[in-house]
């Protein structure tokens, strides 16, 4: 069973004045989250080190297009069974057209891909929320594993000037 515990603040500067405790107090970086409706940039409450691959998905996503475009161009021809009057089945400049259209097409779908992937983007978590989130408010989201823990944020998140402090648990 894992517990969460959220605090409410109204400062960012509050919230940050929190993370450095627990961080001290052994909390992972993984472990916390910052919620809120503005936004900030990485790092100005919880320094998060990860790479983002984006070029990765660009790559599969132009070959799986070049893939597909040689397909549709190469195929159609064959299936049509046009008479070319002895000239190649397909032609290699509208292969070449339809191939580049397809890869590009394949870029940029991956790319979108990529950029949902990486943004976490739908949420389908079942993290708690408060509606003060949505009214301008900042929330510190830390998942303890127990009871010492969890009394350990609550003490450091109040002393940091914490609005409110919500505990909830959930079944894993």
């Amino acid at each position: 069973m894992s517990r969460h515990v959220i605090g409410i603040f109204e400062k960012i500067e509050n919230a940050a004045s929190a993370v450095r405790p627990l961080e001290r107090e052994s909390f992972k970086k993984e472990d916390m989250e910052l919620l809120t409706g503005c936004q900030y940039p990485d790092g100005a409450v919880i320094e998060e080190d990860w790479d983002v691959p984006l070029w990765k998905f660009a790559v599969v996503g132009g070959l799986l297009g070049l893939m597909v475009g040689v397909f549709l161009a190469g195929a159609t021809q064959w299936w049509m069974n046009l008479d070319v009057g002895g000239k190649p089945m397909a032609a290699l400049p509208p292969l070449g057209v339809i191939c580049y259209e397809t890869t590009l097409l394949g870029v940029i779908l991956g790319s979108l891909a990529g950029l949902f992937w990486f943004a976490g983007l739908p949420d389908w978590t079942d993290l708690p929320y408060d509606a003060e989130i949505s009214r301008g408010k900042i929330a510190l989201l830390v998942t303890c594993s127990d009871e010492r823990q969890t009394e350990l944020v609550r003490k450091i998140m109040v002393e940091s000037g914490a609005q409110k402090v919500t505990l909830t648990e959930e079944e894993s």
